[in-house]
């Protein structure tokens, strides 16, 4: 038994499934209130594991991605309501923000290193 006054639900019903503690204790720390309660945390809980092993398993592409799509729905959820059909096109301006921004930092990561701003505009002349 732990002295904890209170305790997240995902631990507490970790060291319940280890049997560590009581269906008691459960309640009394997370301050869930009824069995339906810890029933639905108890499925969430197994379901952000599951979700967290498939992400395990994803490739950093598969990663990216999902995180394009997401962040699609997030910016442009109600376009997308109104015309769905627009999702190729809008996954393809975030996909292409994203390399854009990317190229970017690298460029000022590089003109660092070599001891500049990387905000200069630098012309380069072909040499002889």
């Amino acid at each position: 038994m732990t002295d904890d006054l209170e305790m997240s639900v995902d631990i507490a019903l970790g060291k319940w499934r280890r049997r560590e503690i009581s269906e008691v204790d459960v309640f009394r720390l997370t301050g869930l209130r009824s069995a339906a309660q810890l029933a639905d945390a108890h499925v969430e809980m197994i379901e952000n594991e599951r979700m967290a092993q498939e992400d395990k398993l994803m490739t950093p592409a598969e990663r990216e991605a999902e995180d394009i799509l997401a962040q699609a729905y997030d910016s442009y959820g109600d376009i997308l309501r109104e015309d769905p059909e627009r999702l190729p096109d809008i996954l393809k301006a975030i996909t292409e923000n994203r390399r854009r921004l990317e190229m970017k930092a690298a460029a000022q990561f590089n003109a660092r290193r070599k001891g500049r701003s990387g905000r200069e505009n630098v012309v380069a002349f072909p040499s002889r």
